[in-house]
């Protein structure tokens, strides 16, 4: 067995052998270090980067932000919510009920019952926004109010149903049906235009238009006019489905599920149906003043991660999962 084979002496010191060794080590010196060099200045970089998306990144710079620091003084996150809606918002139970604790504890997270809820309506969600009542609505509330506002990413899609008491009613095409709406709505707006396409004549190419031809008009053979009356509310909306001066309403989903019991009791069978058509769908924002942008940014990040790590998902199956026309 070999002993001692780089010949460390007491009195000669390190072997040449050991000497060609060292000599393979890693340096920083001169041309032999250069790689060396260039990678340490590289994890140099990516440290320095790291550290700078932590302490520079969106959401600290957010959080450093007038309007979060106000609410930070005030030591709670005033929330308009529609406290009526079942599924959504009861009783301060509800998909954005959770949303609103979430984004509470996101801006307030060393603070115990940091959010309030406000009860609004429809039509006392802005006014409560530009008069400072609340911070946030989340309040079945779509895109698309104006500029005074600020939207977060939807949270939700309401499906707009065709509804109606009567089952010969599901299978007829829209041609055959006297059909309800409240203009001014999202559901309202989305179904108008939905029908007006129906109707509408083939689109007019360029060249006819430069040759000033006259505008196409609807193909009968494939047009569809659908027969439409205009309701001022809800409950006139609903009036007129329960007396037959409609055959079918256009409602979203949180509304068909808050007046499912009338609905319901109103045929024989204790419901009511859902035509096929496919009207197409509402999407739901939080909001707040335009000039506290910070606040929906910081929504918009809650609702991309809890998208990402299925909580989204696991709440609206929770709350919504029964919701009438999913």
């Amino acid at each position: 067995m070999r002993q001692n084979p780089y010949k460390i002496g007491r009195t000669k010191g390190i072997s040449p052998r050991l000497k060609d060794k060292l000599k393979q080590l890693p340096t920083l010196k001169g041309y032999e270090g250069r790689w060396f060099r260039r990678v340490l200045i590289g994890i140099g970089v990516v440290l320095a980067a790291l550290i700078a998306i932590h302490f520079l990144k969106p959401e600290t710079q957010l959080m450093s932000s007038v309007e979060i620091k106000r609410i930070e003084s005030a030591g709670v996150l005033t929330v308009g919510v529609r406290d009526d809606m079942p599924g959504f918002c009861e009783n301060g139970t509800g998909l954005e009920a959770e949303l609103a604790k979430l984004l509470a504890e996101r801006i307030l997270p060393d603070t115990e019952g940091a959010v309030r809820f406000v009860p609004c309506s429809s039509t006392t969600v802005t006014t409560k926004l530009k008069d400072g009542s609340i911070d946030v609505a989340i309040a079945l509330q779509p895109n698309g109010q104006g500029s005074a506002y600020s939207y977060s990413y939807p949270y939700y899609s309401d499906k707009i149903s065709l509804v109606t008491l009567d089952p010969a009613n599901v299978d007829k095409g829209l041609g055959e049906l006297t059909i309800g709406y409240i203009p001014g709505t999202a559901a309202g707006s989305r179904f108008a235009s939905y029908a007006a396409e129906l109707g509408a004549a083939p689109e007019q190419g360029i060249v006819d238009r430069l040759l000033r031809r006259p505008k196409p008009t609807p193909d009968p053979e494939t047009a569809i006019m659908v027969e439409t009356r205009r309701f001022g509310s809800i409950d006139e909306l609903l009036s007129a489905l329960k007396s037959g001066a409609v055959d079918a309403i256009a409602l979203p989903g949180a509304y068909l599920n808050k007046y499912f019991n009338d609905l319901a009791g109103e045929t024989d069978a204790g419901q009511f149906y859902i035509c096929r058509a496919d009207v197409g769908s509402v999407d739901y924002c939080m909001l707040c003043s335009s000039d506290e942008p910070a606040l929906m940014q910081l929504a918009d990040m809650l609702i991309y991660e809890l998208k990402e790590n299925g909580t989204l998902e696991r709440l609206t199956k929770e709350y919504l999962s029964d919701l009438p026309g999913r």
